[in-house]
């Protein structure tokens, strides 16, 4: 990996925080807004994506997985996450994850809904979600 990475990816999260408390991103389709997109640096074929998912209310989501790692912070509420071959986990506002490239995964709420940050490491031109049945 490239050592320029890293800070690449403290910058994009130091700009999207921001962001995050002060801008008005365009809602996506399932809540996801996507606030900044950035080419890696010396690695032009990478790129880094980071939204914000809102969920309203009690919601339970559809397995899925993303082709390139998914970093994530809760904002606000709660989330159970249900892992391949893992017990769920429940995290609330202030927990950090990390979810692997290709590994499905679903995620619920309860009634209070949830806030994320995301950044999403992508090759380009792949999707940043693909569908599991």
């Amino acid at each position: 990996m490239n050592r320029a990475f890293p800070m690449i990816l403290f910058g994009v999260l130091i700009t999207g925080l921001g962001l995050v408390a002060g801008g008005q991103p365009t809602t996506g389709s399932r809540g996801f807004s996507e606030l900044h997109r950035v080419e890696v640096a010396d690695a032009s074929d990478l790129e880094v994506v980071m939204g914000l998912i809102k969920r309203s209310g009690e919601s339970i989501g559809a397995k899925h997985h993303h082709p390139g790692g998914e970093f994530g912070f809760i904002l606000k509420g709660t989330v159970t996450v249900d892992r391949k071959n893992e017990p769920p986990v429940t995290l609330q506002a202030g927990d950090s994850f990390y979810q692997p490239p290709g590994e499905w995964h679903a995620v619920s709420t309860t009634t209070e809904g949830a806030e994320t940050v995301v950044f999403r490491v992508l090759r380009k031109g792949q999707p940043m979600i693909v569908a599991v049945e």
